[in-house]
C-alpha cells in the first residue's frame, strides 16, 4: 500500500522530498522526515532488536528519546533532522524484500507552524 516510500532507500529522493504530507478530513499536516532505514518483523526469541511496531505512544520521555535514537542509528543515511520529546511522531511502514518479513520504514515529526 504503501510501497512509494521505497524511494526514499535513495538520499537523492529523500532530498528532493523531505517532508510528507499527510491529509486528514480535520486538517493538512506536514512532516519532516528525521530517519529512513530498513527492518524485518522479529521473533519472539530475538533479544536486544529495534521492534519499532511496538511504540505507539510514548509513556516518557525515555521511551520517546529512545525510539528516536533507535531510528536515527538505522537510517541509511543522516538527515540531519531530529525530534525533541513532545514533538509528534510519524511512522510508516511498507513490505521490503531483501528480507523475509522485511520492512521499509519512514519516521518524520510534525513540523511547527511558523
Amino acid at each position: 500500500m504503501f510501497s512509494e516510500l521505497l524511494n526514499y532507500k535513495s538520499e537523492e529522493f529523500y532530498k528532493q522530498h523531505p517532508t510528507i504530507k499527510f491529509t486528514t478530513e480535520q486538517e493538512d499536516v506536514e512532516y519532516e522526515i528525521i530517519a529512513v532505514f530498513l527492518s524485518r518483523v522479529y521473533y519472539k526469541s530475538e533479544k536486544n532488536v529495534f521492534r519499532y511496531y511496538y511504540f505507539v505512544n510514548a509513556k516518557n520521555e525515555e521511551e520517546y528519546n529512545n525510539y528516536v535514537e533507535n531510528a536515527k542509528e538505522a537510517s541509511l543515511y543522516d538527515t540531519g533532522k531530529t525530534a525533541k520529546y513532545g514533538e509528534q511522531l510519524l511512522t510508516l511502514s511498507t513490505c521490503e524484500y531483501s528480507q523475509e518479513d522485511g520492512k521499509f520504514v519512514v519516521v518524520a515529526r510534525k513540523k511547527h507552524l511558523r
